[in-house]
């Protein structure tokens, strides 16, 4: 099954005028440990783990998918969707040799990483919103990036971000500054403030669509933001839901660029998306929180990328030590369409990074 695992990236910007009931986010940037305390969490991971394991023990009942790739300096990924991750390891992790050791995990609630929830609680849609955003949200995707870090026993992390995994490495790199070494964000989502303007995804692909499928694209997503209903259903049901996106996406980006290859994803998160939707909310703006960012950072545009580089500018100009590298002949899956190219960036950005 193909699908875009980056391509869901900016719903709520699309839909927002469908969140009625919902303005501010129920994520607040710099309260990660404060809201894990409040839940009776903490932030420390079972002694003993071998970081080359193929599950990840964060919390308990929690367990991560990962596959490590190649040696040298640890890089730990951070998939896009949201809630969509790759189907296997990038084709430019096999192309740095001794230079990295890739870190690729399915986030929770996706994947072949636990779901911690798959049924939202009954007791009406406020409470049904907060546990999914709870267990599943922004704060707990953070919480489980820090986790990885102390499992590693790193001192700080390099991080390599894409699509909306390239938001939630930024936001960890602001919510704890001097725990990152490097930063890439690779097409990232420019949500740093919502509504997220000329970045909207659906607008892109809608447009390319022929009437029909168009007609289908508003159907898919009159569906997917009606909330009060959506919390009604389990993950499994939500994350059929959800997949039906991707071929929508695919044809889009083929009526640009026929012979386009996307690659594959694993198995959808369903509550995960909502959680992730729960967190970002209808309005926010996050410029002065990322001014926090005190890591080197590459952005990476692809030149055939649906988002326009405007967008990819933008998240540019939030961060204070950030330079953007546009990637000829690559949409939005540089790693994959111009692997040797993006792992020969890569090379030169950390080996400038570390002097």
């Amino acid at each position: 099954m193909v699908l875009a695992f980056g391509a869901l990236v900016l719903l709520v910007g699309a839909a927002a005028g469908a969140w009625w009931w919902m303005g501010r986010g129920l994520f607040q940037p710099g309260t990660v440990e404060e809201t894990l305390a409040a839940r009776g969490e903490t932030l420390e991971v079972p002694p003993g783990q071998r970081t080359d394991a193929s599950r990840w023990e964060v919390a308990p009942g929690v367990q991560l998918h990962h596959v490590a790739v190649g040696q040298g300096r640890d890089v730990v990924v951070v998939h896009g969707g949201p809630g969509l991750p790759p189907a296997a390891p990038w084709r430019a992790a096999g192309l740095t040799g001794e230079a990295l050791r890739w870190h690729f995990y399915d986030q929770r609630g996706c994947g072949a990483s636990s779901r911690p929830i798959t049924r939202a609680p009954p007791d009406g849609t406020w409470k049904a919103m907060q546990e999914v955003e709870a267990r599943l949200g922004l704060a707990a995707q953070l919480a489980d990036l820090e986790r990885i870090r102390r499992l590693l026993g790193q001192e700080r992390l390099t991080l390599v971000g894409h699509s909306f995994g390239a938001l939630v490495a930024t936001l960890y790199a602001a919510e704890w500054p001097e725990r990152v070494e490097a930063l890439v964000l690779v097409a990232p989502a420019p949500l740093v403030t919502m509504p997220a303007g000329d970045g909207n995804l659906f607008t892109q692909v809608g447009a390319r669509l022929d009437t029909e499928q168009r007609q289908v694209l508003e159907a898919w997503m009159a569906h997917t933001f009606d909330f009060p209903a959506r919390l009604k259903e389990d993950d499994a049901t939500l994350a059929e839901h959800f997949a039906r996106f991707g071929p929508l996406y695919a044809q889009a980006v083929r009526k640009e660029r026929p012979g386009a290859q996307l690659p594959d994803s694993g198995t959808p998160g369903g509550l995960l998306s909502l959680g992730l939707y729960l967190s970002l909310g209808r309005h926010h703006d996050w410029k002065t929180w990322l001014g926090r960012v005190r890591a080197p950072t590459l952005v990476i545009h692809g030149a055939e990328d649906l988002q326009p580089r405007a967008a990819t500018a933008r998240v540019v100009e939030a961060l204070p030590h950030a330079r953007l590298v546009e990637l000829a002949g690559s949409g939005h899956f540089p790693f994959e369409e111009q692997p040797e190219a993006f792992a020969a960036t890569l090379r030169a950005f950390f080996a400038e990074a570390k002097r």
